[in-house]
């Protein structure tokens, strides 16, 4: 309806560093603005996985903010970094 989504993902230790997150999420992101017609998509990560927003930023993502204690995960509160990217940007970015 507000043609906005949130892109998650998650990747075996045997499987980091080797790319496929960031070709699969460039994928997803791709296919919701070329083929859905999202205007926007965000992502976050916690602080304490920059590779996750190393994707992020490989991908286009702009970093947009920090939330301060905004999941309670593994029994304590967890910051999160957000991103986000507008379709107008990923045209821009990947043309």
């Amino acid at each position: 309806e507000n043609a906005n989504a949130e892109l998650g993902y998650w990747i075996g230790v045997l499987y980091w560093s080797k790319g496929y997150c960031t070709e699969a999420a460039k994928a997803v992101v791709q296919y919701g603005f070329e083929v859905i017609g999202l205007h926007r998509i965000q992502a976050a990560h916690f602080p304490h996985n920059p590779a996750s927003g190393r994707v992020m930023q490989k991908i286009g993502m702009s970093y947009e903010g920090y939330r301060r204690q905004h999941i309670l995960k593994w029994g304590k509160f967890e910051d999160l970094e957000l991103y986000g990217i507008l379709k107008s940007d990923w045209q821009l970015y990947f043309s």
